[in-house]
């Protein structure tokens, strides 16, 4: 059910996305400082430039904050296994049970 769910909300982006770019195709000039000009860009492909940057600088974001957790879930690994390491050695030997009474009664 997720699968179609996911599918449903890609083709509806995609359909106002595509009706954006048909609706906004007129030509634009960007101006920055000191006078720098750009060539000219219909709207909606400038709009789109400006989605996919902000997609990929998030997705580095994203990246960087996996690698530093893996980098914490390896360090937590590896004091888990020192501090169990640590445990095995301090555990005494078992003491010798004492029979129950009722063991020691000789019952059928």
């Amino acid at each position: 059910m997720g699968t179609y769910l996911k599918v449903t909300v890609l083709v509806i982006v995609l359909l106002f996305l595509t009706t954006f770019g048909v609706k906004n195709s007129q030509p634009m000039r960007l101006y920055y400082y000191f006078d720098i000009e750009t060539f000219e860009l219909p709207f909606f492909a400038l709009l789109y430039i400006c989605i996919a940057i902000g997609i990929f600088l998030g997705m580095i974001v994203g990246v960087s904050r996996r690698f530093n957790l893996g980098r914490t879930v390896k360090d937590l690994e590896r004091e888990n296994r020192q501090l169990k390491e640590k445990t095995k050695e301090e555990v005494k030997p078992e003491e010798p049970s004492i029979p129950s009474p009722i063991e020691g009664a000789g019952m059928p």
